[in-house]
């Protein structure tokens, strides 16, 4: 599969720009990516949200052709999403298994040592927040940013009813979307998008899978000590929280950078996925989110 974006200008910082997918085989299973920009740039890898229909493609088609004009761009369907296996671990964290996941791409794609930057949207979001509490990951980042992830605690209530269900029609995924990102102008060709992927039974089951109810105690809770372990990360942390976003407590931004000294926070005029609805100021707010961070980190370096 190929996706190629292309510019109406004649402007070279605006050139035509060749989005590719590629898939690749992980210990059995498989994961599809999609991969732009130049092999040798900065390498910079998106996870896309974690909503009925997610993939990279719904989360950053339209923004990963921008990106790309600085960095070697990787953005993978996750497990139980897109084109990769319809897969779900249940006796880890969500986040866990698929930061594995990533892993191992990157070390599948040659980039055993190259320190990347990690950026996501909600769900992915949150795993690229927990991935630099983890040592087995952390050693791998420059920097990472989370669009509107809080990385567990901060969601409202109401927020996780109404994205726990899917009805499998237009009309409901047309709700999720519009939770996800108000109306905005493409709106119909993005519910048309991720109701494909999200009427595939595999799909529908690893999502589902996490929610399932059983006739089981729970039993107790492996100790968590997320926002807390920020203390003590070094990687430098950007948090992007949109001031129309209600699937979020408000302030969930501040709370959490209180807990982390590396971490900094934007407030822009936006919901849940600005990703989605406005690309290319999104795309720019981020490269300039990456460029104060990537200082953060040499300065510190220089201390």
């Amino acid at each position: 599969m190929e996706i190629t974006t292309t510019s109406t200008t004649t402007d070279p910082s605006t050139a035509i720009r060749t989005v590719r997918r590629a898939q690749v085989d992980l210990g059995g299973l498989t994961t599809s990516y999609l991969r732009a920009g130049a092999v040798g740039s900065p390498v910079l890898v998106l996870l896309h949200d974690g909503a009925w229909g997610g993939s990279a493609e719904a989360s950053w088609s339209r923004m990963l052709p921008l990106l790309a004009r600085d960095h070697d761009v990787i953005a993978p369907d996750l497990y139980g999403y897109g084109s990769s296996s319809k897969m779900v671990q249940l006796d880890v964290a969500p986040y866990e298994f698929r930061l594995r996941q990533v892993a191992a791409l990157l070390d599948a794609l040659g980039l055993h040592d190259e320190p990347v930057r990690l950026v996501g949207n909600s769900f992915g979001g949150a795993m690229a927040l927990r991935a630099a509490t983890l040592p087995w990951f952390a050693w791998r980042l420059a920097a990472a940013v989370s669009i509107a992830g809080t990385g567990g605690p901060y969601r409202t209530r109401e927020a996780l009813a109404a994205l726990s269900h899917f009805d499998g029609t237009a009309k409901d995924m047309l709700r999720i979307v519009t939770l996800l990102t108000g109306r905005f102008p493409g709106i119909d060709d993005h519910v048309a998008l991720r109701l494909e992927d999200a009427c595939d039974v595999g799909h529908y089951r690893a999502v589902s899978a996490a929610g399932l109810a059983t006739p089981f105690p729970s039993g107790p809770k492996a100790d968590d000590d997320y926002p807390r372990s920020l203390a003590t990360v070094q990687v430098p942390l950007g948090l992007v929280t949109g001031r129309q976003d209600t699937l979020v407590e408000p302030g969930w931004a501040d709370r959490i950078a209180a807990h982390g000294p590396t971490c900094r926070v934007w407030e822009i005029d936006a919901r849940h996925s600005p990703n989605i609805s406005a690309p290319e100021s999104t795309a720019r707010l981020l490269l300039e989110i990456l460029a104060e961070l990537t200082d953060q980190a040499d300065q510190a370096a220089r201390r």
